[in-house]
């Protein structure tokens, strides 16, 4: 389900307005000044129709390929009559600054479906391409970029695969770069590598549970994103960390950023809070919990060494999954000032920013 109408009060909120003075259903984003480019990626690209799937690693030579404006129709860029795959390549350094933080990367809109992938590394993609093919032409495309897979001191490459199923293809329009996003200003940082099994089981959220069935995904994102277009219903992720040493503050906010449906959130076995009808999730509503900010209170008692939060989360229908940050552990100390400095009234900064027509 994608945002698009205003917030309602939520449990998840509710609590903690009362503990800072704020109004629930006060729409939460970071503010303009959080929410800047860093690398500019529109302009020119390499481009070659067809498909291989050696274009994605960064020493692949595209120095041949044709060169193509970005965002445009590829029908616009002289391939008037061409449907199908194609790949779009760019290569660009980072500034310094950004080495120990996620990015956002905007491509914009894309006809239909793609996949994007970061010096080898994939990080997204919307739709399905054949034989199974589902077109995403109108999801904006946002992907999460950890740091890990970005290169300091030398190019960097991105690589756009990209299916058009009929009509205009292409990274057709919208803002092109990366941009910074929701940082954590202290705490312990959550977002990353997390494990994901679709399904609906109890036993899963128990520290000791089996993980086989599990796999790796990357939070925050879209589990579309993660190559599950079609599923609606339960879903659980799952997230071990460990600290070096204990809080001295009684009462800690687990940061979940936003979830698209419902969800309850366990920390090793023990529920810390849930938002909407978590257990009913294919019942379409009007309560509008995907567009709020969840914030768990919790007893920093139940922290160990080492410690799992497990998150089940129902997604009615269109888009699923932890899809927002930030994702992590605050003290209430932290929160109250990370919220203060991060609320815009009355609209989203950071949506404000990828608005297209902007």
């Amino acid at each position: 389900m994608l945002p698009s109408r205003l917030v309602r009060t939520g449990l998840c909120l509710g609590l903690l307005a009362l503990a800072y003075g704020l109004h629930a259903n006060t729409p939460f984003a970071p503010s303009a000044e959080t929410s800047k480019r860093v690398v500019r990626l529109d302009g020119t690209w390499r481009f070659a129709v067809g498909d291989a799937r050696e274009r994605a690693a960064p020493n692949f030579d595209d120095s041949q390929w044709a060169k193509i404006d970005v965002p445009a129709t590829w029908q616009d860029e002289g391939y008037r009559d061409y449907g199908g795959f194609a790949w779009y390549r760019k290569a660009f350094s980072m500034p310094g600054g950004y080495e120990s933080q996620s990015l956002i990367l905007s491509l914009g809109r894309i006809d239909d479906a793609d996949e994007v992938f970061i010096n080898g590394q994939r990080v997204g993609g919307l739709g399905q391409f054949p034989p199974q093919y589902l077109s995403a032409y109108d999801q904006r495309r946002l992907y999460v970029v950890p740091p890990k897979l970005m290169y300091h001191g030398k190019a960097n490459v991105i690589a756009v695969r990209v299916y058009d199923g009929g009509g205009v293809g292409g990274i057709v329009r919208g803002r092109i770069g990366l941009y910074t996003g929701y940082p954590l200003p202290a705490g312990i940082a959550l977002d990353g590598e997390w494990k994901f099994c679709p399904g609906d089981n109890p036993d899963w959220k128990e520290p000791e549970c089996n993980e086989s069935d599990f796999v790796a995904i990357r939070v925050p994102s879209t589990w579309e994103n993660a190559g599950y277009p079609q599923l609606d219903g339960h879903a659980w992720y799952r997230k071990t960390f460990h600290i070096e040493q204990p809080f001295t503050e009684q009462t800690l906010v687990l940061l979940l950023g936003k979830i698209d449906d419902y969800d309850e959130a366990f920390l090793n076995g023990v529920s810390i809070g849930r938002s909407g009808r978590v257990d009913d999730p294919v019942r379409r509503g009007e309560d509008h919990t995907y567009s709020l900010q969840r914030a768990y209170n919790f007893p920093a008692s139940l922290l160990k060494e080492t410690n799992v939060i497990a998150v089940r989360v129902g997604d009615t229908h269109g888009n699923g999954g932890i899809y927002e940050g930030p994702i992590g552990i605050l003290t209430q100390a932290q929160f109250s000032k990370y919220w203060d400095s991060r609320r815009t009234h009355p609209t989203d900064a950071f949506l404000k920013l990828f608005r297209d027509e902007d």
